[in-house]
Parts: structure tokens; sequence; C-alpha cells
């Protein structure tokens, strides 16, 4: 459907950043009108539970404990893949925070 001439015209296969601008502002497409992006009855109903499940963990890790990124210096490479990933992962060190007494 990304590339359907009877939806997005017969330039659909050009790459046209333009075409989703109206005198200058950005004028966003119908999310009905491409499904793949989660429109109607396709969209994900436990989406929002799964942000605050997210939120959550990240605050209860970080809490606990001090995450330092190796390899700082270096920009990471990217995987085009279905999600936006990183190639190799993000590689960290992670140590327990110490507790300190009132």
């Amino acid at each position: 459907m990304g590339r359907l001439e009877d939806i997005w015209g017969r330039d659909c296969n050009e790459y046209k950043p333009e075409r989703w601008l109206e005198n200058g502002v950005f004028n966003p497409e119908s999310p009905f009108r491409f499904p793949v992006f989660h429109a109607g009855p396709r969209m994900c109903l436990g989406k929002e539970m799964a942000y605050v499940q997210m939120k959550s963990i990240v605050a209860c890790v970080v809490e606990r404990f001090e995450i330092d990124v190796v390899g700082k210096e270096k920009t990471p490479e990217h995987v085009l893949s279905l999600t936006l990933r990183m190639k190799g992962g993000l590689p960290i060190k992670v140590k327990e925070k110490v507790k300190q007494c009132c």
C-alpha cells in the first residue's frame, strides 16, 4: 500500500517529502489512508499500557543501577529493518548503586 499509485499518485515511487507540505506547512495524511501506521480497528489497544510499563521499569532500573555506555566516542551504526535498531546493540556496563544509610 505504501507505493500504490491509486493512493499516492503517479509519482508514488519517488522520494518527495514536499508531497506532505501545503503552502510550506506540514500536512500529515490520515492514518486511515495507510493502515500500516495503525489506525481504526488496527490501532494497538495495548500501546498506552505498554508505554506505562516501559517507563516504570526504566525508572526502577535507573534508581537501582548505574548504567554506562561503552564506546561513547563512536556513533553507533543503524540496521535498516522494520524497527530502526543499532548494529550489534548498545554495549553498556551495569553496576548496582551503593545504598547509603540515612
